[in-house]
């Protein structure tokens, strides 16, 4: 489909908002769903359009309408935690100030992955996926291998160079050097270095 014009959006355009919400519901929609299908699915469709809602609040301070998709995705994102962190506040007990991180190490078989899910099993990390492939295609397959490791399979240097066999400082080397490859590459296509650099903040 066709993008939406960013300055009718600007403008409060009722059509131009009709075609950005069908264009924006499955980022908004996916990044809600994989935080709380497990545990609030019945609040992922209110989640993301209470983030489509705060959108169209922000829409002024974007630049291009490509900084939308991700836009509404992270907001998706920081709204569906806030659910989670309410939802185990009320459980445990109001005034607690635990950590969303602690609390699912607490109840660990409940925060297991479904069978079958890989790394990119999420909306966010398939769109990564597709940006960092997209960015990579004349890297060298060491610079490729060693940015999706850590990118999209959140190795440390350490794991990195021990699947590898290669040395920790060689990581590091690797990804600078792929990382400055991207950037030149990025000159071609700056809408997708702009989306890409919305997933890495």
């Amino acid at each position: 489909m066709n993008l939406p014009e960013l300055k009718a959006l600007q403008r409060g355009d009722e059509g131009a908002w009709d075609e950005a919400f069908r264009w924006l519901w499955p980022a908004a929609f996916g990044a809600a769903q994989i935080k709380l299908q497990p545990w609030l699915p019945g609040d992922v469709e209110d989640v993301a359009i209470e983030a489509l809602e705060e959108l169209v609040e922000k829409v002024r301070q974007v630049e291009t309408v490509a900084e939308l998709k991700p836009l509404a995705a992270s907001i998706a994102h920081h709204r569906a935690v806030s659910r989670l962190r309410e939802f185990f506040a009320a459980k445990r007990g109001a005034g607690k100030t635990e950590s969303l991180e602690t609390m699912q190490s607490a109840e660990e078989s409940k925060f297991d992955p479904p069978d079958g899910a890989s790394p990119l099993a999420s909306l966010e990390q398939m769109e990564l996926a597709a940006l960092l492939r997209e960015l990579q295609v004349d890297l060298k397959p060491d610079q490729r291998a060693t940015l999706n490791d850590f990118f999209l399979h959140r190795l440390s240097y350490e794991q990195i160079a021990s699947k590898h066999g290669v040395a920790v400082g060689t990581v590091g080397v690797y990804l600078k050097r792929g990382l400055e490859a991207m950037r030149k590459l990025g000159e071609r296509h700056p809408g997708l270095v702009k989306e890409l650099e919305a997933f890495l903040r």
